[in-house]
């Protein structure tokens, strides 16, 4: 997730070379099929362990096919957000670990992507390191979960499963602005009928949210098939099978639509169900994790808002989680920039494998 704020302070770096790689995972509806991802291998030999593993899931990048980073490229309308992590995968590679970074349900296979739902981001998660052994041999079973914005949902969910095979071992997550509270927060868009600076973005976010929720709920799903959404809203619906996010923000898709013209004469309704899907999947009720927590979050995140970051350490600390957290001086996006958590996390990260 990314308001778009401030885009010229994103993470900048060289592109990292990976290769695509497929594997097994299963869809939210419980079916085995086909997703992809991003592996990165260090340059170097292997430790007779095998290298030690990053999960890392990126940041939201739209819910089509087009929005895959392990198809994009430097001319790709989302490069911005595909490439969020580049910064800190290369510091993982440069330090002998190998990096998995999985597309997601929907994104990297098929079906409707389902955004924010903390069960499926998981099992693309865990899935891609199941499969290591496919991708190559030389992969160890030592593995930390971590992942930005929305990839921070993933990593912290499939953090707090049992662990997922008799010889691996979670030995770390690493959350950088994770989202929470998305009800408060979408709550309050829901209100603005006028479009204002990000709105573009914040509607299409919501649409994405809408769809992503009632992949679960089958009673959102006929609410928008029916008189959940606007008439303008409906027209649009098709375009997140096909657009990534940056395309969707546009004022040719749901950027042309405010906030709060999204919701139709049942969209109370659709929007309480959406609420309570975000309450379901919220990070701040996971507290069971296996293995220490790193948490970075910026304090003028306006996608993560430091107020809401800050009740969520504090729960954590609350249930005894080993925590540590960084706060950065900066927005959702520049959390990831070389300058912030990349150039503290990289070695926290490396100190959980030594």
């Amino acid at each position: 997730m990314d308001s778009g704020a401030d885009q010229a302070d994103a993470a900048a770096g060289a592109v990292v070379i990976g290769r695509t790689v497929s594997f097994l995972a299963r869809s939210i509806d419980g079916a085995e099929q086909e997703q992809t991802g991003i592996l990165h291998l260090p340059p170097t030999a292997a430790p007779h362990a095998g290298f030690p593993i990053v999960v890392f899931g990126h940041m939201t990048t739209g819910g089509a096919a087009s929005a895959a980073p392990s198809t994009g490229g430097p001319g790709h309308p989302e490069w911005r957000r595909m490439s969020q992590g580049d910064v800190l995968c290369e510091a993982l590679v440069g330090r002998g670990i190998a990096v998995l970074r999985p597309d997601y349900e929907g994104i990297g296979g098929p079906g409707v992507h389902p955004y924010l739902i903390g069960a499926s981001l998981a099992e693309s998660m865990r899935a891609m390191m199941r499969a290591r052994r496919s991708f190559d041999e030389r992969l160890g079973d030592l593995w930390i979960a971590a992942g930005h914005s929305e990839g921070a949902v993933a990593a912290l969910h499939a953090s707090a499963l049992p662990e997922l095979d008799a010889s691996s071992r979670l030995v770390g997550t690493a959350a950088f602005a994770p989202v929470t509270r998305m009800d408060l927060s979408i709550r309050w868009a829901t209100r603005m009928a006028v479009r204002f600076p990000g709105s573009g973005v914040v509607s299409a976010l919501m649409a994405l949210m809408l769809r992503g929720a009632a992949t679960t709920d089958e009673r959102m799903r006929e609410l928008i098939a029916a008189e959940g959404l606007s008439p303008a809203a409906k027209a649009r619906w098709a375009d997140l099978d096909r657009l990534c996010l940056t395309e969707l923000a546009g004022p040719a898709s749901w950027g042309a639509l405010a906030p709060g013209r999204i919701g139709g004469p049942s969209g109370d309704e659709l929007f309480a169900r959406l609420f309570a899907s975000f309450r379901a999947n919220e990070v701040t009720s996971l507290t069971g994790f296996r293995a220490p927590v790193r948490i970075d979050a910026g304090r003028v995140d306006e996608v993560a808002p430091a107020f809401l970051s800050a009740r969520m350490l504090r729960t954590y600390r609350r249930a005894g989680v080993d925590l540590t957290a960084r706060w950065w001086p900066t927005h959702h996006s520049g959390v990831m920039h070389a300058r912030h958590a990349p150039s503290q996390a990289a070695t926290w990260i490396a100190e959980r494998f030594a």
